[in-house]
């Protein structure tokens, strides 16, 4: 098991957290995949099963390129964050936020929590990432901003894929 500095692990964290930023304001997410190995295993669950998949190309084309392209605006700001630096690991929770950041009826704000894994590859890259969410939450956040007109559609979710 490699263990690295917390220096090093908190300036990983850093130019993830800034990157994520920069993907936010410009709509494109492809420059996260700069900050993976080239043999990164990046993976999230759904009812249907777990999504896979390695190397970063194709990471940067599906994961954070074509899956990510329907949701410009939105934002995902770092809630909390958990470094392991003798694991090299760091977990973290986010926020999956609609463009303006708008509430509902009631008050409350159209958001869903989720979380991800990273395990630290060394030379500032994450060989991989798990993310890990409630899908239905998602899926009904989708629908209402598609019912509000925050977005025009149901982006890359077939009607097999959203149904338990």
């Amino acid at each position: 098991m490699a263990e690295f500095s917390r220096e090093e692990m908190e300036e990983m964290v850093s130019r993830w957290l800034a990157v994520n930023d920069k993907a936010e304001k410009e709509g494109n997410w492809r420059h996260l995949a700069d900050f993976y190995t080239p043999d990164v295993i990046y993976g999230w669950e759904t009812p249907n099963g777990k999504y896979e998949f390695n190397d970063r190309e194709v990471v940067r084309e599906t994961c954070v390129g074509a899956a990510m392209d329907p949701y410009q605006g939105w934002t995902y700001p770092y809630d909390k964050i958990v470094i392991d630096e003798k694991k090299g690991e760091v977990f973290a929770t986010w926020w999956q936020t609609p463009p303006g950041a708008p509430t509902r009826e009631d008050g409350s704000e159209m958001k869903v929590i989720g979380a991800s894994w990273f395990k630290y590859g060394g030379d500032y890259l994450w060989s991989e990432q798990m993310d890990m969410y409630d899908y239905t939450n998602i899926v009904n956040l989708i629908t209402e901003c598609v019912e509000k007109g925050i977005l025009k559609e149901m982006p890359l979710m077939s009607k097999d894929q959203v149904e338990d």
